[in-house]
């Protein structure tokens, strides 16, 4: 997350859970950065929510990393979507699986960034706002 986070100077970052000590880490790299982040199922003592909606220029946002929503298996993204449609979210932010995926559902944007971790082939995702529309780009390191 740092090389990422050095690399593209986002002005906040979103954390979809799964290493809360890396979260911790960027968190003391980067201090004045503001976030929003997720537990996710590996995080056991975590006070963070599991689920958060919040808006974010004008778009909302619904943040889970998606293990509540067994997003593994093709009915869970629907499960998903239904909840961020519920929220009246525009885009829904989820982990899990740990392979990029971004496709627009009817009025929702769908995206997981993949995993950052110590992996092969690390992948974020960049997300652009400008005039009310969001525009989302998968990346490797």
């Amino acid at each position: 997350m740092i090389k990422a986070i050095e690399r593209e100077k986002p002005a906040m970052f979103l954390f979809l859970g799964d290493g809360e000590r890396d979260l911790a880490a960027v968190k003391e790299r980067f201090p004045t950065l503001p976030f929003y982040a997720v537990r996710g199922n590996c995080d056991l003592r975590s006070s963070l929510s599991s689920m958060l909606i919040c808006a974010i220029g004008g778009i909302r946002f619904f943040l889970s990393h998606g293990h509540l929503f067994q997003v593994k298996y093709e009915p869970g993204l629907d499960t998903l979507l239904a909840a961020a449609r519920e929220a009246g979210a525009s885009v829904a932010l989820f982990g899990h699986t740990h392979h990029p995926y971004c496709e627009k559902q009817g009025n929702i944007l769908l995206l997981n960034p993949g995993t950052i971790g110590r992996v092969a082939h690390p992948s974020y995702a960049l997300l652009s706002l400008e005039a009310g529309k969001i525009k989302a780009e998968l990346k490797t390191l």
